[in-house]
């Protein structure tokens, strides 16, 4: 049910500023270059290892300068100290989204990041979000799933990352856009709340035109919406537009196709004998 979204995790490590190696400790520059090296062979465990070997070198430099210290020369090795962390952080990200179809180890790697930090500002991607979205809603995590699917939509609302491209960005925007607000519809949909999801769904639509499972699903839960509705406000015209929404459903292959077939012939039948 994932739409495939445009990873911007390599246009935001572009701004990121590395100080010359001189001006650091050799453990701050053994750990980020390890990273580095270790990064192309997709080696989840080899990555969590060597990140958290990153942060914990960069944690070294938090605080006020020794005593003893140079003040100077100490700041700028705990400026490059968190632009080091940082890096392990991103490391965490780039995989878990190149990782997408492993859930478990994408899972894995964003639960590693939580760990490592939980005010990450790369836990609020719009990627990051939807791995953890999928996980929830794998569960059954209903009031999680719904929870992370707004912070997408506020992800998506945000501006472009710096070095991400206006078109790419509205890639990312429109998948990300998309499967939160047909999380939301789907959910609501199961918890009856049948008001929500209606509107959660129609916005998402446009976003997921093209998907036929997850279109399928969708207009499926608006014909049930809208059949709610139409019972309890007792309204003929949104009767016939769940039988619509059903029929609709009923032509895209799927699980639920026979079920929408026989939904919208009950729905039509329900709305003859309205007023």
């Amino acid at each position: 049910m994932k739409i495939a979204l445009l990873s911007s995790a390599f246009a935001l490590m572009a701004g990121v500023l590395l100080l010359p190696a001189p001006m650091v400790a050799d453990d701050l520059d053994d750990a980020l270059a390890a990273l580095k090296q270790a990064e192309p062979s997709k080696d989840a465990a080899k990555i969590k290892e060597l990140a958290a070997a990153a942060h914990a070198a960069a944690k070294k430099y938090e605080g006020p300068a020794p005593a003893d210290a140079d003040k100077a020369t100490y700041e700028a090795r705990a400026a490059y100290a968190k632009d080091v962390d940082h890096y392990s952080e991103y490391a965490l990200y780039a995989l878990a989204i190149q990782m997408r179809s492993d859930p478990k180890v994408a899972v894995d790697l964003i639960n590693t990041l939580e760990q490592q930090n939980p005010k990450s500002d790369y836990l609020d991607m719009p990627e990051a979000l939807a791995i953890q979205v999928e996980e929830a809603a794998s569960r059954n995590q209903m009031d999680r799933a719904v929870a992370i699917a707004n912070r997408m939509i506020a992800a998506a609302n945000k501006k472009p990352p710096e070095g991400t491209s206006a078109a790419d960005w509205e890639r990312i925007k429109g998948g990300t856009m998309g499967e939160a607000y047909y999380i939301i519809g789907t959910t609501e949909c199961q918890r009856n709340k049948f008001l929500d999801s209606d509107k959660a769904l129609r916005t998402a639509l446009p976003y997921i035109k093209g998907d036929n499972a997850m279109m399928g699903r969708a207009l499926f839960c608006l014909g049930v919406d809208n059949y709610n509705l139409a019972n309890l406000t007792n309204s003929k015209a949104k009767m016939l537009e769940a039988a619509k929404f059903s029929e609709q459903a009923a032509a895209i292959p799927g699980p639920m196709q026979d079920q929408a077939y026989k939904n919208s012939l009950a729905m039509k039948q329900r709305a003859d004998a309205m007023r």
